[in-house]
């Protein structure tokens, strides 16, 4: 039987943190399995979908300390300072993403095919975001002019595109199979206990 998606569940303490462990342990792990893919990776939509499921603060927690852990535990050393804080603030707009499809469209109403390229679409226009303001930001900080912040997208273009396209199909195929199964668990959860919070409005 299918169900309306689910809108917002309020967590208590103790699932806020179960639910951003869960979650950061998940990107984290499959950060590191995917090391050797250049710029390849899970996070971007598991971040998207943690927001996905549970709202915007869910979200960004798991985007900040994902890159917290992976950012200072780095096997190409780690990213520390101002650069680590433009990776956190630059993959906030996952987040931001999840947050928007959860509250402007109905997870059941949309078929197969059109949700797949909905999410695709933002998971490319994010990397693209996320590519830019890590690229340009750096620069600009540090002293350079906007003409010469922008050049420097040519030589990082081969590693924007593996992102982009990457993230396209991880949104498109990925992100709805960890949604809809993370779904189900939590609709049998609390519908057992507490059936009138399902589809409660934020």
């Amino acid at each position: 039987m299918s169900h309306p998606v689910l809108k917002t569940v309020r967590l208590g303490a103790s699932r806020k943190v179960a639910a951003i462990s869960m979650f950061t342990a998940l990107a984290v792990a499959t950060d590191y399995a995917m090391f050797p893919l250049a710029n390849i990776k899970l996070m971007d939509s598991i971040v998207f979908v943690s927001a996905l499921t549970f709202g915007l603060e869910i979200g960004v927690s798991v985007g900040a300390l994902t890159w917290l852990v992976y950012g200072e535990v780095n096997p190409l050393g780690p990213d520390g300072g101002l650069l680590l804080l433009i990776l956190i603030g630059s993959e906030t707009v996952y987040a931001i993403f999840g947050y928007v499809v959860r509250r402007a469209f109905d997870y059941d109403k949309i078929d197969i095919p059109t949700r797949s390229l909905l999410w695709g679409s933002l998971g490319l226009i994010g990397a693209f975001i996320y590519d830019v303001t890590t690229i340009i930001t750096p620069s600009l900080i540090s002293g350079s002019s906007l003409s010469v912040a922008i050049f420097s997208l040519g030589p990082a273009s081969p590693f924007m595109v593996a992102h982009e396209v990457s993230d396209f199909v991880f949104f498109a195929i990925a992100a709805p199979v960890l949604y809809a199964a993370i779904r189900r668990v939590v609709r049998r959860q609390i519908g057992e206990v507490r059936p009138h919070l399902l589809d409660s409005k934020p």
